[in-house]
């Protein structure tokens, strides 16, 4: 993800991209060296450093928070990578720091971002597909050699193992198109792996309204899947992939209900698959809550409802 957002920033007109820190200083130095930037390993100096206006925070769970929170009380702007914390706890006290320093403070769900989700989000408030009735999705692949030795299968660096990795990004985008969650039930299971956290998790989630959201993430789906279905009283969309290893694409379908209550018609809408892009919007929604002085969209405390429900269904399993 450093990488990623390396180029991202880069690229960007608005941003000029000052220092890329890494424990490990020539990875640093040899991805600066690309973008012509600064590199080092000493992140305390960066942090104090009143040239920085702001920093992306692209680290293994354990050390979102206390980095962030280093950072805002500081006075440094912050746009952190999901899930922003291992617990809420944690996310909490980077959260009032912001308001202390009244520095904005975004946890980055990129998939908000993906085209797909924000023509499917648009079409919703239009009634397109009627009043919503239920969500339902599924998000997996199926790792890589040696995976259960990366960081993610590490409990103390990652809080958690696919709930918390790729789970949340579906809890956040539940939260999304339904709206507060007040009844949480959900597993856990190990069922491939064998390590010390989670390969799947099977989440349900009800809003104010009764609606259900349906969640399934799993590291152990031997074919990369993202599927995200929305039916409605109208019709229903669904979006197909993520780009990239998810199929190579993304879709948004776009289902009308029949008379005889089958499917009238299908629209299909080829989405843009490159998942950077998807980065680039979210840039600038944090650069456009900097300039118009609000909370970004998604903010801080959208990541903190979701690990609330993360930890709930956590504390279930003991």
């Amino acid at each position: 993800m450093g990488q990623r957002w390396a180029g991202v920033l880069a690229g960007e007109e608005k941003v000029n991209l000052k220092v890329i820190i890494d424990q490990d200083e020539e990875k640093a130095k040899k991805l600066a060296e690309k973008y012509n930037v600064s590199a080092g390993s000493d992140l305390i100096s960066i942090i104090k450093d009143p040239l920085i206006d702001a920093a992306v925070v692209a680290l293994p769970h354990k050390f979102l928070a206390s980095t962030s929170l280093q950072f805002l009380k500081n006075g440094k702007q912050v746009l952190c990578e999901k899930p922003g914390a291992r617990t809420a706890a944690e996310l909490t006290s980077a959260i009032k720091a912001a308001s202390q320093n009244n520095c904005r403070f975004m946890v980055g769900f990129n998939h908000r971002f993906h085209e797909s989700h924000e023509k499917a989000k648009e079409f919703l408030k239009q009634g397109i597909i009627g009043d919503l009735l239920f969500m339902r999705a599924h998000y997996g692949f199926g790792g890589r050699p040696g995976y259960d030795k990366e960081w993610r299968h590490n409990k103390e660096l990652g809080g958690g193992g696919e709930l918390i990795d790729q789970g949340i990004h579906l809890i956040d985008l539940a939260r999304w198109f339904l709206g507060d969650i007040v009844k949480v039930c959900g597993f856990t299971q190990n069922a491939f792996w064998k390590s010390a956290v989670e390969d799947n998790a099977f989440v349900l989630l009800k809003d104010q309204q009764g609606r259900v959201a349906s969640l399934h993430a799993s590291w152990s789906q031997w074919k990369p899947s993202y599927l995200l279905e929305l039916f409605g009283t109208k019709g229903y969309l669904i979006i197909e992939g993520l780009g990239k290893k998810y199929g190579g694409k993304e879709r948004l379908y776009i289902g009308k209900r029949s008379a005889d209550f089958g499917v009238e018609k299908e629209e299909v809408i080829e989405c843009d698959t490159n998942a950077d892009n998807s980065l680039r919007k979210e840039l600038a929604e944090f650069i456009s809550s900097l300039k118009e002085f609000r909370e970004p969209s998604p903010s801080a405390n959208d990541a903190l409802e979701a690990l609330k429900i993360v930890e709930e269904i956590y504390r279930a399993q003991k």
